[in-house]
């Protein structure tokens, strides 16, 4: 239930994207806060958890843990290079193929007309049918912010991928300043960037994490309790972060 809560790889870009452009010269130091951040509340939900609906729960897990040595070159070159296959696997398959998907439906109406205006799209009504979740995140109604932090269930990296295909741009994290200078995301505030780092950083993972949930949890239900867990987890903190910064920045 915790473990998606640890920031992986997939994270990354949206970390680096955020915090390079909005906190530029402290943009280590913000990154690094959300790892401790993830940390932090790790534990303190494991804690809660424990005392609240496992009183009287018992385990007998035991893990053995191996001799630590330092690692081979040989080894953490072809580790390197399994990562390196994988990411491009990903980016060639799912990543483009959302990235397709995201183009029909920006550039198509309901009437399937094609070369509608960006707010006539059929995104942009899906969108504006779910940005009222994201206003205590964000501050506004953005349809944009709001479907490219869904694209985050089928693969994190999307989301960066929906903003540069929303904002007209080509993908990838240079393009970051551009994207943040569009008309759709010009919104955005170091309060505002900030609570939706952590709300995707938090929130429920990708397809592909909460089908190895689902396994190792051994059930439908519990899997689906841990997804609401995590969502709303995610959507109080970025909530809380997202006022709190909001005042700081008024004073």
């Amino acid at each position: 239930m915790l473990t998606p809560f640890i920031p992986c790889s997939a994270k990354l870009p949206i970390i680096a994207m955020f915090s390079g452009y909005f906190f530029a010269d402290k943009s280590g130091l913000v990154s690094s806060s959300l790892y401790f951040l993830a940390i932090a509340i790790i534990l303190i939900s494991a804690k809660l958890i424990k005392k609240l609906f496992m009183k009287n729960s018992q385990t007998a897990f035991i893990s053995e843990l191996p001799e630590y040595k330092f690692p081979s070159i040989k080894y953490v070159a072809r580790d390197v290079i399994d990562k390196v296959k994988e990411f491009i696997k990903r980016a060639g398959t799912i990543i483009l193929f959302c990235s397709v998907i995201i183009w029909f439906l920006l550039s198509f109406s309901w009437k399937l007309e094609y070369g509608v205006e960006i707010e006539n799209s059929i995104l942009a009504s899906i969108g504006n049918a779910i940005s009222w979740i994201f206003y205590p995140i964000l501050g506004t109604f953005s349809w944009e912010a709001a479907v490219s932090a869904i694209q985050g269930l089928v693969a994190k990296e999307q989301v960066i991928s929906s903003m540069s295909i929303i904002a007209g741009l080509s993908e990838g994290i240079e393009e970051g300043s551009r994207i943040f200078k569009s008309a759709a995301f010009s919104f955005f505030t170091p309060a505002s960037a900030y609570a939706y780092m952590i709300f995707n950083l938090f929130s429920a993972p990708c397809f592909g994490a909460i089908g190895a949930m689902r396994r190792e949890f051994g059930s439908t239900k519990k899997m689906l309790k841990a997804i609401i867990f995590q969502t709303t987890l995610a959507w109080f903190l970025a909530s809380i972060v997202f006022n709190v910064g909001t005042f700081i920045e008024k004073l």
